[in-house]
């Protein structure tokens, strides 16, 4: 998509520091997360027999690939304002290393499969939900999260469809999807205060109040809205595709002239 963050503002996000981190921060989990998500279907492909399951992960490492680009590119924007995703990011890939290196195929996959949900049900929610998705001001920020939203939903289920292929059960699935929210929710909080911190925000009481408005209102904050569908991964018979978004997609698509 070639996106460009030069002179995009530091808090891009109607001029508000805590939710411009919060973006900031889950942009620093994808270049490394989703190499992750690449190798861990990737190795399990010879395992797959379906043709049409062997297209849509080639479709899936693809979109993959092109995301951590884009998401590289966002720091052009970040260094511009001396803000270092880069720190992050590389604490992602270690982290990243650690688990590949103490856990099975099987399970790396189950791992994939529980961050995808949440990658999915975050992208389904910001493209439903105009009251949030309009907050971001800056015109080139918010075709990335738009475009970046539409392609999480379009390959939501091909990480689940391989870990049932190679013989994936119920108890696994959740049980580390249990221990991926624990991390997941840890890593988030740990670097939102951080970059907080560093940009002397960590303070600031208005910025913390919208901030947590936004996130967690309790008629319409944005993590609010993700609770139920994050309780349907724990529905034996569960599948991704459950969550129909296809019309949702084709929307998005053509409003913002996205080909594909």
């Amino acid at each position: 998509m070639d996106f460009i963050f030069t002179q995009t503002p530091k808090y891009w996000w109607s001029g508000d520091p805590f939710m411009s981190h919060f973006m900031n921060n889950l942009s620093s989990l994808f270049p490394y997360g989703e190499k992750f998500f690449v190798d861990s279907v990737r190795a399990a492909r010879d395992q797959v027999k379906d043709p049409q399951l062997q297209k849509d992960i080639s479709a899936f490492i693809g979109q993959e690939a092109m995301h951590s680009k884009e998401h590289a590119t966002y720091n052009d924007y970040a260094a511009e304002h001396g803000i270092d995703l880069e720190r992050l990011e590389l604490r992602i890939k270690v982290l990243m290393e650690w688990v590949t290196r103490f856990s099975t195929l099987k399970m790396r996959v189950a791992v994939t499969c529980a961050l995808e949900h949440f990658t999915a049900t975050m992208a389904e929610q910001l493209l439903r939900r105009e009251d949030i998705n309009l907050q971001m001001s800056d015109p080139r920020m918010y075709r990335l999260w738009m475009w970046h939203a539409i392609e999480e939903n379009e390959h939501k289920a091909v990480a689940y469809d391989v870990y049932q292929a190679i013989g994936g059960g119920y108890f696994q699935r959740t049980s580390i999807m249990i221990l991926t929210t624990l991390l997941f929710l840890g890593v988030i909080g740990w670097f939102q205060l951080h970059l907080l911190r560093k940009d002397g925000q960590l303070f600031n009481g208005k910025a913390w109040k919208y901030g947590l408005k936004t996130l967690f209102g309790p008629r319409n904050g944005y993590i609010t809205g993700l609770i139920k569908p994050y309780l349907s991964y724990y529905r034996p018979g569960f599948h991704p595709n459950d969550h129909d978004t296809r019309a949702l997609e084709k929307r998005w698509k053509d409003a913002l002239a996205f080909e594909g």
